[in-house]
């Protein structure tokens, strides 16, 4: 617990992290603080800080803890057993799992993660990996398929690519208007049109491109207008750097699938539990 305080700066971060009371994570620093006979924290509203002893303690704690779990791994497993194999797709790899992965990393310091990225699922999910990560998957009775999220279609373009064709948008002319297309999604267009109650009139297509991932910065360079599932633009519109085209989203029938074989061994069961705790409420 006094890693985990340590390394949080809070005693409610660290109490969540360890799945306890914040209350039984104090206790216990009371009880180590009078042990050691030392006071390890200064306490404010803020969080916690460490004293000057605890500076000091704080690499022998960590230097302990790194022993006892390269010695666990010698002892109880062989070295490539803490190599977790993942497959992810581009785009959420780059624009969901990145940003997160060093948390996991920081939980679970002895599994190494060696990762590939695709475009594409597996013919044959889970052969040559532990965990994938896919837009869509093959369906196989020798692997499990779990939906991550709820995904939305929205159109999307820069902010300069909304000022200079703010008239067109406005009366949702989007016929003359240039666009970028995402290979393998052509019908996506017509059913976005329709469910917002638009004329069926594409936009004129000047980039086809493979990957969402590189569709959205397209779009950020102002390219044309791009027709792409929510997830993959939520850090562009959190920046600033992309804005809605229009108002309005469709759900999308696509999405993103958790795919593990039915047996899963230790390393599989930490990162799918981190990752299920990531998730949105479905």
């Amino acid at each position: 617990m006094f890693e985990a305080v340590a390394r949080l700066g809070a005693i409610g971060a660290a109490a969540r992290e360890l799945d306890v009371s914040q209350a039984a994570v104090s206790q216990q620093l009371k009880t180590l603080e009078t042990f050691l006979g030392s006071q390890l924290f200064d306490r404010s509203q803020r969080g916690v800080t460490l004293t000057p002893s605890a500076q000091h303690y704080l690499p022998v704690v960590r230097g302990v803890l790194q022993h006892l779990i390269a010695q666990t791994q010698i002892l109880f497993g062989e070295q490539q057993d803490a190599v977790l194999r993942l497959k992810v797709n581009h785009s959420i790899a780059y624009n969901w799992l990145m940003p997160r992965l060093a948390d996991f990393t920081n939980r679970y310091p002895f599994i190494r993660l060696d990762m590939t990225l695709v475009d594409w699922p597996s013919p044959v999910p889970c052969l040559d990996a532990d965990v994938e990560i896919t837009n869509g998957f093959h369906a196989s009775e020798h692997t499990r398929a779990e939906r991550l999220f709820q995904e939305y279609w929205i159109l999307v373009c820069s902010p300069d690519f909304r000022q200079r064709h703010a008239a067109a948008l406005a009366e949702r002319s989007l016929g003359a208007l240039p666009a970028i297309q995402v290979k393998g999604y052509e019908e996506t267009w017509l059913q976005w049109l329709s469910y917002q109650h638009l004329v069926p009139v594409y936009p004129q297509v000047q980039l086809e491109i493979s990957t969402s991932l590189h569709a959205l910065e397209a779009a950020r360079q102002g390219i044309g207008l791009l027709l792409v599932r929510s997830l993959h633009a939520e850090a562009y519109l959190t920046s600033g750097d992309l804005v809605a085209a229009l108002p309005g989203s469709m759900p999308a029938e696509s999405a993103h699938y958790l795919i593990t074989t039915p047996q899963r061994s230790p390393k599989v069961n930490f990162f799918c539990d981190w990752l299920h705790h990531l998730l949105p409420d479905r």
